[in-house]
């Protein structure tokens, strides 16, 4: 018979909470999620798959509004990123440039290798910080005896009592309501879903694939210069674009170099390349991207997948959030802002005085569905369409510099200058009138 653990441990002192959130997942979402939640004295157990908290050693990079939202959350987590971020300002001499997002400069044309504009995100600018290095330093924000490891989830069974998570170990975990954070292979999403929507809305190939590489900030100072090395910078060109930006307090800068492709003929979502593969796909782009390439050893081409919009982000007692919910392309780097954007809202919802129950939680689901989903969805599409925009191909704007530069600054404002407290107030009284409609119809019976 399986091993059952009973969920019920998490959150200091009495919960007037009748119900604890289960989180399935413990990237940076699920433990942003589990802080919040516990803050607000709601009980929690996460259930992650891996031994011990493990992420990537990827960039991550957030917009104005997460970097507001995180201090919604809780003060300390805003606090964190801040300690480990690296801005404009740690580069000497480019200190005017903190709220500087991204320079964007022509890559092909008649402007090739001069600057279209200075893309402004006030008032964080452009902020990135090691994966890895974040998720470390919210690990000590979670205590120890809500987190089981080594609990990867192969299956949800929803009964009127509750919902039984079944591990890979053998073991079971009942659990009131779940919350899933478990990335863009999400069980819960599939539980979610009717099976034929999960056959449906499986990930795709693009159309684009990209090369990458992490160069110390001496080579690229010496292939582009000492602003195009320090500056984040966007290289717009026909069917192509690059984008560089400093990590690691200036110490080194990230590259990628991104391009259209048809199709993709091989399973595997990277597949080894050759120098002359690249010089095919971008030796049309201008001095700065040539020079790039020559530093780019041993390349490799990335697949750019994409994954189709899905009906709900929730079903009774369950919800997901993140890449789970709206995993989406990185051409305008908003996926991580959308996830903490997610957890704004459900931690502001689940601490709410009138939710004490797991019916309440499934208005509270309902409510976060009603308005997550939308925008949420919204930058998933716009992510894909900035694209198009950067390789020069949006129908209606295509090279055209002011209509590329009116676009840009309307789009980032739309992303970035979200009232965040709206949003989640706006949760909150349909989450009420949810509440209210149910009680009317319970008295009636």
């Amino acid at each position: 018979m399986a091993q059952l653990f009973d969920a019920t441990t998490g959150a200091s002192g009495a919960s007037p909470k009748q119900f604890t959130v289960t989180i399935v997942g413990g990237g940076i979402g699920g433990i942003i999620l589990a802080v919040g939640l516990l803050r607000r004295n709601v009980r929690v157990q996460v259930y992650e798959a891996a031994s011990a908290f493990a992420e990537t050693g990827l960039g991550l990079s957030i917009g104005p509004a997460a970097h507001r939202a995180m201090s919604l959350i809780g003060p300390d987590i805003r606090d964190i990123y801040d300690s480990l971020v690296t801005t404009h300002a740690d580069c000497p001499g480019y200190e005017e440039f903190r709220q500087t997002w991204f320079e964007v400069v022509w890559a092909t044309g008649p402007y090739a290798d001069q600057t279209l504009m200075n893309l402004k995100a006030l008032p964080s600018g452009q902020t990135s910080v090691r994966r890895a290095d974040f998720q470390d330093a919210l690990v000590n924000l979670v205590p120890p005896d809500v987190v089981q490891f080594g609990k990867r989830l192969v299956e949800l069974e929803e009964s009127k009592d509750g919902v039984i998570l079944s591990f890979e170990d053998g073991s079971s975990a009942y659990a009131d309501v779940v919350v899933g954070c478990d990335g863009i292979k999400s069980k819960v999403k599939e539980h979610i879903l009717s099976p034929e929507e999960v056959r449906q809305t499986k990930p795709r190939y693009s159309g684009m694939y990209s090369y990458r590489a992490v160069l110390d900030m001496d080579t690229m100072i010496e292939a582009v210069g000492d602003r195009r090395a320090r500056m984040s910078t966007w290289y717009i060109g026909k069917g192509s674009y690059g984008i560089t930006y400093p990590i690691q307090r200036g110490k080194k800068a990230n590259v990628g170099l991104f391009t259209f492709k048809d199709s993709w003929d091989t399973d595997s979502w990277i597949r080894e390349a050759t120098r002359e593969d690249m010089q095919k796909d971008f030796g049309h782009m201008g001095k700065y991207v040539n020079r790039l390439m020559k530093y780019v050893h041993n390349p490799s081409q990335w697949a750019i997948f994409e994954y189709p919009l899905i009906s709900t982000f929730h079903k009774s007692r369950v919800a997901i959030l993140g890449d789970a919910a709206h995993a989406t392309t990185p051409h305008q780097g908003a996926g991580a802002g959308q996830a903490i954007e997610d957890v704004h809202v459900l931690v502001e919802l689940l601490a709410d005085s009138s939710v004490t129950t797991v019916e309440h939680v499934k208005a509270a689901f309902y409510a976060y569905d009603a308005v997550r989903r939308p925008r949420s969805q919204q930058v998933v599409t716009s992510s894909k369409e900035n694209a198009e925009l950067m390789c020069l191909s949006h129908e209606g704007i295509g090279d055209e510099p002011e209509k590329l530069k009116q676009t840009w600054n309307e789009r980032f404002r739309w992303l970035w200058d979200v009232d965040l407290n709206e949003q989640a107030e706006n949760a909150r009284k349909l989450m009420h009138d949810r509440i209210e409609q149910a009680n009317i119809n319970h008295a009636s019976e």
